[in-house]
C-alpha cells in the first residue's frame, strides 16, 4: 500500500468485516479512556518535545492540522483494549468510521459529518506513527527484510544520544499512563499502600516467529528484538561453545514492577496493580530495566518499602548496578538464593554475612550450614532446619540505631550490651547472664567487631551484593515472598487471558518496531489494571465509576552518599543533552 509516494506496512490491512461489524464501542468506555488518557499529561509533554525537536532541528511546524491528533490516537487504542480487542490499525479505523457514538465523536473533537468520507485507516496509521516518533529511540525501515549488512548500517546511523533522550521519554510516557490508572483507585485505597513491590519480566512474542538467526543473510523484520530462551537469564548467548539452547520465540521481554502485599497473613486491602515497567531484549540490561522501573515509582511520589525479585535479579546482579541504587531508594531487598550462594558469603570487621545477614563468627558451623544442609546434601529435615534457622537469630549482628545519611549503619555485637543474646568470653556481660547461648571460646583474631566496646559501623557497601532485610528461610520471609512471587505469576498469566488483553497473541498487535510494540503492551497492561481496580471495588460492594485524579508531585531527590548509587532518569530533553 502507499500513502503518496513513500511505501508503508500493511500488517492488517484496511477495514475487514470483524472490525467494522463489532457493535458499538460503550461512551462509558470511551470517556474513562479519555479520563485516563488526559490524567496522565502524556499528550501536554509530546507537544513540548515535538516543538524542542522542531527547534533542535531548525523547522517550522508546516502543514494543516490532521483529522485526528495524539489525544484521540491513544484514547481510540485504549478503548480498544479496554473491550478485548485487537490493537490493530483496521479496528481503530473502522472505531473512528462506524463504532464511535455521536457523543463519543463529540469528546473526542471528530467531525461527525466527514467520518464516512474519510480514509481513516491511513489517518489513523499516520497519526500513531507522527506520535511514536518523537518517543523512538530505535528508528528505520519497517517495511520490508533487511539483509545483515544493511541491518548494520542502520545501527551505525543511529544516535546514541537521541536514542538515550527517546529511551527516557518513551519510558515516561509508559509509566504516566500506569500512574494514571493507579490514580483511579479511591484516595482510601491508595492510602493503603505500603510500597513493596514485586519485579519479574514476562515475553512478549513479537508478531510472525522468524528470527534473526546464523543460517540466513537476512534479519528479522522486528531487528530490534531478540530470541527468549527459558534457560538461564532468558537471553540468547549467541556464541560457538556448542550447547543448545532452546530458543522458544523471537520478540522481547516486558518487566513488570507489581504491588505486593503489606501482610501476607492479612486480608487484601487493594488490587496488585503494575506501578512502573520497562521493555527490552530478552535477558538484556535486567538491572537496568529494575533500576528504572524502582525510580520512577519513588519520582512518582510513592513509598518505598520492599523489592522482592527472583534470582535473575538479586542477588546475581552487580550491586553496583541494582541492589545499592535500589537502596539509596529507601528499598529493603527480599530474594532467594542459588545451591553456589549459600553459607558465609562475605565478612567485615570479624562479622559473617550468612544468607543476607550478619552474624558473630563463632555461629556453630552447623547453623552456618543450615540450607545446605537442608537444600543441598539433604542431611536434615524441614523440621531441624526451621529449628536451627530459628537459632540463627540468637547470633545475629543488631543495628544500634538506623542506617545515617551517607548509608552507614552502625551494628552491635550479640554479645553486647543488656539485650545481648549470646554470652562470650570476649565482652564483659551487661545484666543477667541466664537464657543467652554461650560462645564457649572466641575467634582466634578478633576483629573490630569482637573487641569493640561499643558498635561498629558498616557501610552501605559491605556485603551489598547478597544482604537482604528478613530473616532468610523464617516464616516471615517465606510468607513475603511466596506472596509476592505468586503475585506476580498470578498477573503474568491474567495478561495473557484470551477474552482480554491476550498478551501472548502477537497478531492482535501487528504495528512493527521496538517503541510502537512497548506502547501497546503498556495499554494492555492498563488496561489489566483497570480489569483489577473494577473486580477490586466490585467485591469490595463499591461503584467502579470512579474518579481519576493528576499524578503525584514528585518527592524532592536525596543528595547523600548513598545516594551516589540513585540512578538519574530525568529527562533531558530541555534543550540539547549533556555532552559526554
Amino acid at each position: 500500500m502507499t500513502l503518496g509516494s513513500q511505501s508503508i506496512e500493511v500488517l492488517d490491512g484496511p477495514e475487514t468485516s470483524a472490525s467494522v461489524s463489532r457493535p458499538p464501542i460503550d461512551d462509558h468506555r470511551v470517556a474513562r479512556a479519555i479520563r485516563l488518557i488526559d490524567a496522565s499529561g502524556v499528550c501536554a509533554r509530546v507537544d513540548k518535545w515535538r516543538a524542542e525537536d522542531r527547534e533542535r532541528a531548525g523547522k517550522g511546524p508546516g502543514g494543516r492540522p490532521a483529522s485526528l491528533d495524539d489525544r484521540m490516537v491513544l484514547v481510540i487504542m485504549l478503548a480498544l483494549a479496554l473491550e478485548g480487542s485487537p490493537l490493530l490499525v483496521t479496528h481503530a479505523a473502522a472505531a473512528v468510521k462506524y463504532r464511535l457514538s455521536e457523543q463519543a465523536k463529540d469528546m473526542l473533537g471528530i467531525d461527525p459529518d466527514k467520518t464516512s468520507s474519510i480514509d481513516w485507516y491511513d489517518r489513523y496509521w499516520r497519526a500513531f506513527h507522527i506520535f511514536v516518533k518523537i518517543i523512538d529511540p530505535f528508528p528505520g525501515p519497517r517495511n520490508r527484510l533487511l539483509t545483515k549488512d544493511e541491518w548494520t548500517a542502520v545501527l551505525a546511523s543511529r544516535n546514541p544520544i537521541e536514542s538515550a533522550r527517546k529511551q527516557e521519554r518513551l519510558d515516561w510516557v509508559v509509566n504516566q499512563f500506569l500512574e494514571a490508572s493507579i490514580q483511579m483507585l479511591p484516595r482510601a485505597v491508595r492510602r493503603k499502600l505500603k510500597g513493596n513491590v514485586c519485579i519479574d519480566a514476562t515475553p512478549v512474542p513479537a508478531f510472525g516467529k522468524r528470527g534473526t538467526t546464523k543460517r540466513s543473510d537476512l534479519v528479522s523484520i522486528e531487528p530490534d528484538a531478540g530470541w527468549y530462551v527459558r534457560e538461564g537469564d532468558h537471553r540468547d548467548p549467541g556464541d560457538d561453545r556448542g550447547k543448545q539452547y532452546r530458543k522458544t520465540m523471537w520478540g522481547w521481554e516486558a518487566t513488570l514492577a507489581i504491588m505486593s502485599t503489606n501482610d501476607p497473613s492479612g486480608p487484601v486491602e487493594f488490587p496488585y496493580l503494575v506501578v512502573a515497567m520497562g521493555f527490552g531484549k530478552p535477558g538484556t540490561d535486567v538491572a537496568g530495566h529494575c533500576v528504572r522501573s524502582f525510580a520512577s515509582i519513588v519520582e512518582r511520589g510513592h513509598p518505598a518499602g520492599m523489592a522482592i525479585g527472583d534470582r535473575a535479579y538479586f542477588p546475581s546482579s552487580r550491586p553496583e548496578d541494582l541492589q545499592l541504587p535500589l537502596r539509596a531508594l529507601g528499598y529493603n531487598l527480599v530474594f532467594d538464593y542459588r545451591e553456589d550462594q549459600l553459607g558465609i558469603t562475605e565478612s567485615y570487621a570479624g562479622a559473617i554475612q550468612v544468607e543476607g545477614a550478619w552474624y558473630c563468627p563463632s555461629m556453630p558451623q552447623g547453623l552456618i550450614d543450615a540450607t545446605i544442609d537442608f537444600r543441598v546434601k539433604k542431611l536434615i529435615d524441614k523440621t531441624t532446619y526451621d529449628q536451627r534457622i530459628e537459632q540463627r537469630r540468637r547470633y545475629v549482628l543488631r543495628p544500634k540505631e538506623k542506617a545515617d545519611q551517607d548509608g552507614y549503619t552502625p551494628m552491635v555485637c550479640p554479645a553486647a550490651g543488656g539485650s545481648a543474646t549470646v554470652y562470650c568470653p570476649l565482652k564483659k556481660p551487661v545484666g543477667n547472664v541466664s537464657g543467652r547461648t554461650r560462645v564457649p571460646l572466641g575467634p582466634s583474631h578478633p576483629d573490630k567487631i569482637c573487641v569493640n566496646k561499643s558498635s561498629t559501623s558498616f557501610p552501605p557497601t559491605a556485603g551489598a551484593k547478597y544482604g537482604q532485610s528478613l530473616h532468610f528461610g523464617s516464616p516471615e520471609w517465606h510468607a513475603m515472598y511466596a506472596a509476592a512471587r505468586n503475585t506476580i505469576e498470578g498477573f503474568n498469566g491474567y495478561i495473557k487471558d484470551a477474552n482480554h488483553e491476550a498478551l501472548d497473541q502477537p497478531g492482535r498487535r501487528r504495528v512493527r518496531g521496538y517503541a510502537a510494540q512497548y506502547l501497546l503492551t503498556a495499554m494492555l497492561v492498563v488496561s489489566a489494571n483497570l480489569r483489577k481496580i473494577d473486580a477490586f471495588l466490585r467485591d469490595a460492594g463499591n461503584d467502579v465509576e470512579t474518579a481519576i485524579k493528576p499524578p503525584h508531585k514528585p518527592r524532592p531527590r536525596r543528595r547523600d552518599r548513598l545516594a551516589n548509587y540513585q540512578p538519574v532518569t530525568s529527562i533531558a530533553t530541555d534543550g540539547d543533552p549533556p555532552a559526554d
